[in-house]
C-alpha cells in the first residue's frame, strides 16, 4: 500500500464522521444520558464545582466560558457537542498514528481505524454532553505523555511532570481516571530494578506524576464526604437491599441476551429489568446499536430553557433491523476482542517483568485498569441495571484498548497462517461501517 494511503483514508473517515456527528448534533444529538444535570452545571456557575456529583468539575469549568460567550440559546449546546466531536476526532487521527508502528499489515490497521471511526458508541457520545465524551481524548494524551517517558532511552523530569499534570486533569475530568494511579505506580515499580533506576529518579518518577492526580482524588473524597447529593448518599446499594446485577450477571452470558439481537430501546425498560441479561450481551448491544435513541429523531423542539431527555426521542421503524445487523456482525469483534485481551495481557505482563514494554502494552494495561475500575463495583452501586451501569459510554477509553487487541491478535496470530485475511478483515469492516453509518444518519 502506499505509505500516504492510510492517511488519506484515515482523513476521509474522519470528515465523513465529522458531517455525520453535525448532521445528528443539529437535530438533537447532544442530548445524552443526565444532559439536563450536564447542562445546569455547565450554565450555573455555584454548580461546577458541586462535589455532591457524580462528575468532577473540569469539563464544566472549561465549558462554562462557551456559555457566557455565546448566550443562553441552543447555540451553546450545539456549538459545544460539534466542537466535542472535532477534539475526538483529531485524538483519533494520533491514535492511529500511535498504534500504526504496533501493526504488520497495514490493510489491518486501516480496517481497525475505519472500525474505530465509525463505532456507534464512540460517535454517539462524542457528541453528546457531558463529561464522557472528553475520556478518549485524554486517554490519547496519557497515551503519548507516557510514551514519552517509559519507551524513550532518557526520560526528562518535565515530561513526567507533564504526565502528573494530564493525568491530574484526566481525573477532574473523570472520577473512573483514578484506575491509572495504581497502575502507572506499579508499571514503575516493576520498572524500577529492570531498567536500573537510579532511586532518586524512581521517586522523582512517582511524585511528579503521581502527586497532583492523588492530591486532586484524596480532596475530591474529601470535598464530597462534606456534601449532600446522590454521589454521596444514593450512590452504593443500601445494607439489606439485593444488587440488580451480581458478579453472576457481569461473568456468565444467558440465553435472555439472544432477545438484545432485535435491537431493543432503553427507555421502554424491558432491558433495565433486573438479573435479565448479562453484563457481555448489554454491552455489546450498546457498543453496535444506539438503545437510547440519541442519534435519532427528537419528537419535540430543542429549546435550552425546557428538560430535554433521550426519552423524546423517537427511532424510524426501518432502523430497528439495521442495528440488529449491526449486532449480529458484531459478534466477529466482540469475540475477537474477548481473545486478543486475554492475549495481549498476558504479553504485556510478560513483558512488564522484563522491562520492555511496546506501545500496544501500555494501551491495554491502562485500558484494562480504566475498565476494572468501572467494572468491578457494579454489584455494590444502586441500580446498577436499572441506572445502566453496564452502558459501554463508561468504559470508551477501555474500549479502544479491547478493539486494539482484538486487531492486533488478528494481525499478528490470524493473518501471518491464512493468506487473503487482511483482505477479508477489511471487507468487513467496511460492511460494518456502512451497517453502522445507516443506523446513525
Amino acid at each position: 500500500m502506499n505509505p500516504r494511503g492510510p492517511r488519506i483514508l484515515w482523513a476521509l473517515a474522519l470528515a465523513f464522521a465529522f458531517v455525520l456527528s453535525i448532521r445528528a448534533v443539529l437535530r438533537g444529538g447532544y442530548i445524552g444520558p443526565d444532559y439536563h444535570t450536564h447542562l445546569s452545571r455547565l450554565i450555573q456557575w455555584p454548580k461546577v464545582f458541586d462535589f455532591s456529583a457524580t462528575n468532577p468539575p473540569i469539563y464544566y469549568l472549561l465549558g462554562h466560558p462557551f456559555f457566557l460567550l455565546i448566550g443562553s440559546s441552543n447555540y451553546f449546546p450545539i456549538t459545544l457537542s460539534i466542537l466535542q466531536v472535532a477534539i475526538n476526532l483529531v485524538a483519533l487521527w494520533f491514535f492511529f498514528g500511535y498504534t500504526q508502528p504496533c501493526f504488520r499489515s497495514s490493510l489491518i490497521h486501516s480496517a481497525f481505524c475505519l472500525f474505530l471511526v465509525f463505532l456507534p458508541v464512540r460517535v454517539i457520545h462524542a457528541a453528546t454532553i457531558g463529561p464522557d465524551s472528553m475520556t478518549v481524548p485524554l486517554f490519547v494524551l496519557l497515551l503519548f505523555v507516557l510514551d514519552s517517558v517509559l519507551l524513550s532511552e532518557r526520560s526528562p523530569l518535565p515530561n513526567t511532570a507533564f504526565l502528573g499534570l494530564a493525568l491530574g486533569v484526566a481525573v477532574w475530568v473523570k472520577y473512573s481516571f483514578m484506575a491509572l494511579i495504581p497502575t502507572l505506580l506499579l508499571v514503575f515499580f516493576v520498572l524500577w530494578p529492570k531498567r536500573r533506576w537510579k532511586i532518586g529518579r524512581f521517586f522523582a518518577t512517582c511524585v511528579l506524576s503521581l502527586a497532583v492526580p492523588c492530591a486532586l482524588s484524596i480532596h475530591s473524597f474529601w470535598a464530597s464526604s462534606r456534601a449532600h447529593g446522590y454521589n454521596t448518599e444514593k450512590h452504593w446499594v443500601q445494607k439489606g437491599i439485593p444488587p440488580d446485577m451480581t458478579y453472576r450477571d457481569l461473568l456468565l452470558v444467558k440465553t435472555n441476551d439472544l432477545r438484545l439481537f432485535r435491537a431493543p430501546e432503553y427507555f421502554k425498560r424491558e432491558i433495565l429489568l433486573p438479573h435479565r441479561y448479562s453484563y457481555l450481551g448489554l454491552s455489546h448491544m450498546g457498543v453496535f446499536t444506539d438503545p437510547m435513541n440519541l442519534f435519532q429523531d427528537l419528537s419535540v423542539p430543542q429549546n435550552i430553557g425546557r428538560v430535554l431527555i433521550p426519552d423524546q426521542k423517537t427511532r424510524r421503524a426501518w432502523k430497528t433491523p439495521v442495528m440488529s445487523a449491526s449486532m449480529s456482525l458484531g459478534i466477529i469483534w466482540t469475540v475477537s476482542a474477548l481473545i486478543g485481551t486475554a492475549w495481549l495481557l498476558v504479553s504485556a505482563f510478560c513483558r512488564l517483568t522484563k522491562g520492555d514494554l511496546e506501545r500496544e502494552h501500555i494501551t491495554i494495561l491502562l485500558g484494562t485498569a480504566y475498565f476494572l475500575l468501572m467494572f468491578l463495583p457494579i454489584p455494590f452501586v444502586h441500580g446498577g441495571a436499572l441506572f445502566g451501569y453496564w452502558t459501554p459510554r463508561l468504559i470508551l477509553s477501555a474500549l479502544l484498548s479491547f478493539y486494539l487487541a482484538a486487531f492486533l491478535f488478528i494481525d499478528r496470530k490470524i493473518a501471518r497462517r491464512l493468506e487473503g485475511i487482511p483482505y477479508a478483515v477489511l471487507l468487513l469492516v467496511s460492511i460494518q461501517c456502512v451497517i453502522e453509518v445507516v443506523m446513525l444518519i
